[in-house]
């Protein structure tokens, strides 16, 4: 997504003339060369293989030895052990408890914006701010939680992954009114303000308060109004305005929302993931059809495109369009965000082939990194999300230069130090991230990768290990409050030089990427191993000795 600066800053380029070759505002819109599957109901089976081949990788980088492989994989399962990660997102993650009206959708979301206070016993959890981008947040744990579920049997994370994929579909649910003739029913909030509450989970008291959200209010690229009208919850207050920040981690959950459809034995599992594929599918296809526009709601109820509401006569939203730019840098510029639409809801790649291997829009990709370092996640996770859905619906064609043009992205990424804010402290630990989702889904890792990965998580796992608060019902004296109920990410660390820096440990919501991993039959058999999968599929060896 482009900051509001970086919109303005290209348009004055244009207006001087220093954008050659630009087209009047004629953008040439995918043509339909193959077939659409219709409707919303889940994809066939996913495959237990590739089904294709990559060109062979340039060996680079020491491979880790077995005993290394063993003890990072000791080092990371304990993370999970000693912090009790599946127990606290349990008990942290929230939205509207089944005890508060069993009429009602009962959900749960990971927060943003959301602080925690322990008073009479109970944990508070206050919000404060628009929660902007917990889709992405709440997704990529969810797709974690349910490939956990299938490869250890673990009945919380048989629950949370359920419960958070009815999180994603309630975003959905929170847009609507009674009002609207017809309903339009897919399209997604950014977050859902909805009745304060009280509850208890796992003998912990809890209580919600969205209170401080109760007011409307608006920016550039987000509004917070209320709907007195909802048909599912009543009376509410949303933010709406879904931006394409969070998109490509939904697409990119769909293929492990549908192994857990059709693989999991807990009949509720069963039904969040079809419900989660149902609204996911109906949101991506209302892309495709609608000119690859996000659309989104206002206070009257109608879809619409999302606008800047900041600016004179209230011109369309970047952050809501996978077009937008075309006018600047070609008609594929964002080819990597429409294949993954076209793909999640229709199956189909919508004439947009494989993007050159992932590259057709490179470009633009690095006018936009170098705009707002945030879009590193939003483009490099769209190519990957390309990759998944291609692979669940059987387009080896497709998936295969997607794949091999993963390759090209992560030199570039690793190894060009004209790449524009690889300064970001972020950058490193969200490098790693990337590319265990993308040896997820068949990518073959270099040796160096692999070595990458195993440096971030293992010091993001002892990093984490030593926050106090996993607990926090028993951690926090009475009145104590924290203005984030999550482990700070940032803070100093020894790089491999011996020099002790600032830098961004692991996000807390990639860290079960590993259980997405081993759960998958599509790794690459050349991709250099780095943990040992027979361990994280048994709790019982979880932990270091």
């Amino acid at each position: 997504m482009m900051t509001k600066a970086g919109t303005r800053a290209l348009s004055l380029l244009l207006a001087i003339g220093l954008l050659n070759g630009c087209g009047d505002d004629v953008k040439k819109k995918a043509k339909n060369v193959d077939v659409p599957h219709e409707g919303l109901m889940p994809p066939p089976m996913p495959a237990d293989s590739l089904g294709y081949d990559v060109a062979p990788r340039q060996a680079v980088g020491t491979a880790p030895s077995a005993a290394e492989i063993t003890a990072f994989t000791k080092k990371v399962t304990a993370f999970f052990k000693d912090t009790g990660y599946w127990d606290w997102v349990w008990r942290t993650s929230h939205g509207l408890d089944a005890s508060y009206d069993p009429d009602m959708f009962h959900y749960k979301l990971w927060w943003q914006d959301t602080g925690m206070t322990k008073r009479d016993g109970a944990i508070i959890f206050d919000h404060h701010g628009t929660s902007e981008n917990i889709t992405k947040r709440t997704t990529n744990v969810m797709s974690n939680a349910l490939a956990g579920y299938l490869l250890t049997g673990d009945a919380r994370m048989a629950e949370v992954g359920g419960e958070l994929a009815r999180g994603v579909v309630a975003l959905s649910l929170g847009l609507n009114r009674e009002i609207e003739n017809p309903l339009v029913k897919y399209l997604q909030s950014r977050a859902v303000f909805n009745h304060n509450h009280d509850f208890t989970v796992d003998e912990r008291k809890v209580t919600v308060d969205y209170t401080p959200m109760y007011r409307p209010s608006f920016k550039w690229n987000v509004h917070v109004f209320e709907i007195s009208d909802n048909p599912s919850f009543g009376n509410i207050w949303v933010a709406n305005m879904r931006s394409k920040d969070d998109v490509p981690y939904l697409f990119n959950a769909l293929p492990m929302v549908t192994r857990a459809y059709y693989q999991a034995s807990d009949h509720k599992v069963r039904a969040a993931a079809e419900l989660y594929i149902e609204y996911l599918r109906g949101f991506s296809q209302s892309i495709v059809d609608n000119d690859w526009n996000i659309l989104t709601k206002y206070e009257d109820g109608v879809a619409t495109i999302s606008v800047d509401a900041t600016r004179e006569s209230n011109p369309p939203a970047d952050l809501g369009s996978f077009e937008i730019w075309e006018s600047l840098w070609g008609p594929n510029a964002e080819c990597n965000a429409q294949l993954g639409a076209a793909m999640t809801g229709y199956g189909y790649t919508a004439g947009k082939g494989d993007c050159d291997g992932g590259k057709a829009g490179w470009a633009f990709e690095l006018f936009a990194t170098g705009t707002h370092y945030f879009n590193y996640n939003i483009y490099n996770y769209f190519h990957v999300a390309a990759l998944a859905t291609a692979n669940l619906w059987g387009r080896t064609d497709v998936a295969r230069g997607l794949n091999e043009g993963l390759a090209f992205r992560f030199d570039q990424l690793m190894h060009n130090s004209d790449m524009p804010n690889t300064d970001d402290i972020q950058y490193s630990s969200d490098l790693a991230g990337l590319l265990l989702s993308a040896a997820t889904h068949g990518y073959p890792l270099t040796a160096e990768e692999a070595q990458h990965i195993m440096e971030w998580y293992g010091a993001s796992s002892d990093w984490y290990r030593q926050w106090p608060h996993w607990d926090p019902w028993t951690s926090l004296n009475e009145n104590e409050s924290f203005t984030d109920y999550k482990a700070p990410r940032n803070g100093p660390y020894m790089n491999p030089e011996g020099t002790e820096i600032e830098t961004a440990y692991m996000s807390l919501v990639e860290m079960p990427y590993i259980f997405e991993y081993c759960h998958s039959p599509l790794k690459h058999p050349d991709s250099v191993p780095f943990i040992d999968c027979t361990i994280v599929a048994d709790k019982t060896q979880w932990g270091e000795d």
